[in-house]
């Protein structure tokens, strides 16, 4: 069963309204963050990048991911 289209999820825009991350809460309360060159796992708690290893995403990024995981319930 594919439950990807009732995960709360969130776009985040550059200057020019072009999607430049999108973030997904996932079941088990990590967020999924989209990149065009990576998908990385946050834990929303800490703020920590679980993997890929290395990978480093802004700090705008990560608050939101903390904001997505606190508020997704109420989307």
């Amino acid at each position: 069963m594919d439950i990807a289209g009732h995960l709360a999820s969130t776009q985040m825009l550059d200057c020019t309204g072009q999607v430049t991350h999108t973030l997904t809460l996932l079941p088990d309360g990590m967020v999924e963050v989209e990149t065009a060159s990576v998908t990385a796992i946050v834990d929303p708690t800490s703020k920590i990048i679980m993997r890929p290893p290395g990978v480093v995403l802004p700090e705008q990024v990560l608050d939101q991911a903390a904001i997505l995981a606190r508020d997704g319930l109420s989307l």
